[in-house]
């Protein structure tokens, strides 16, 4: 049956230390293969059913060194604890800190200039929020990359705005479109209008019999009636007239284009 040992850590020191003066790589481990030289300390073991157990710990946020004092660049530890608000919740897995930050080991890495939607309401992780702001306020790293994506004074503001994918003419990068749009005359349906004019419509015309002498009326027909010389007269040609008929089709009111949706804020990535 066999037996773990655990080794008393003044002799493994000790022995490190006895390793380093004489080797420029440090092995640990019962295999007989000579350590490789690309690397400064390897763990081996003959039968391969073993594996390095990394420090765990339980973290409490990624902005926060506990349970360490402080943040230490190139740390690596395994997290045990699911805890944190977001957008800096921690949850169980590998973890390294960057000198300032708790950044968990996934099998994703994001690349520079990568988009994506999350509801977190601040930068985070090298993720920017696309609000328009000034590239200036970036640190030099962000900056740069920044530039070499084409953004030189200002980021996209991407503020009540959709993500379009580039119909292969249109610009990557372009702010365009709009939100709403108004129906012109020639979208309207193909429909035939009619009605009736209202009672202003009615009217009279007004003739001049023989001007030279006096009009008489019939007794009893209330006809004019003219002289001898001229009995049958018509209408100014003034009397020709049209009448328009209009109706009342709307206010030219902006139509939205804003389909059902769910908010969010709109991150580049440009690393920390």
């Amino acid at each position: 049956m066999k037996k773990q040992m655990k080794v008393n850590k003044q002799y493994l020191l000790s022995t490190l230390l006895l390793f380093e003066c004489y080797s420029a790589q440090v092995k640990i481990g019962n295999s007989t293969e000579n350590a490789n030289p690309q690397s400064i300390l390897q763990l081996e073991n003959s039968v391969r059913d073993k594996g390095f157990l990394l420090t765990r710990l339980e973290l409490q946020s990624n902005d926060l060194p506990n349970p360490l004092s402080s943040h230490v660049d190139g740390i690596i530890v395994y997290n045990t604890a699911t805890a944190g608000t977001a957008p800096n919740n921690v949850s169980p897995g590998l973890y390294y800190n960057n000198g300032s930050a708790w950044i968990k080991m996934t099998t994703k890495t994001p690349k520079f200039g990568d988009i994506k939607n999350g509801f977190q309401n601040a930068d985070h992780n090298g993720w920017f929020i696309v609000n328009g702001r000034a590239v200036s306020t970036l640190n030099v790293n962000q900056r740069a990359v920044a530039a070499a994506l084409g953004f030189s004074t200002n980021l996209p503001d991407a503020t009540d705005r959709f993500l379009k994918n580039t119909n292969g003419t249109d610009a990557v990068k372009t702010v365009a479109g709009a939100d709403t749009f108004t129906i012109s005359r020639a979208n309207l349906p193909n429909v035939t209008f009619s009605g009736t004019t209202n009672t202003t419509g009615n009217h009279t015309h007004t003739y001049t019999d023989n001007p030279a002498t006096t009009t008489n009326v019939a007794a009893g027909t209330n006809n004019p009636v003219g002289n001898n010389v001229t009995l049958n007269s018509t209408t100014f040609s003034s009397g020709t007239h049209t009448h328009t008929l209009s109706f009342a089709l709307g206010s030219s009111q902006a139509v939205s284009l804003e389909p059902n949706n769910i908010i969010t804020n709109v991150f580049i990535y440009l690393g920390n």
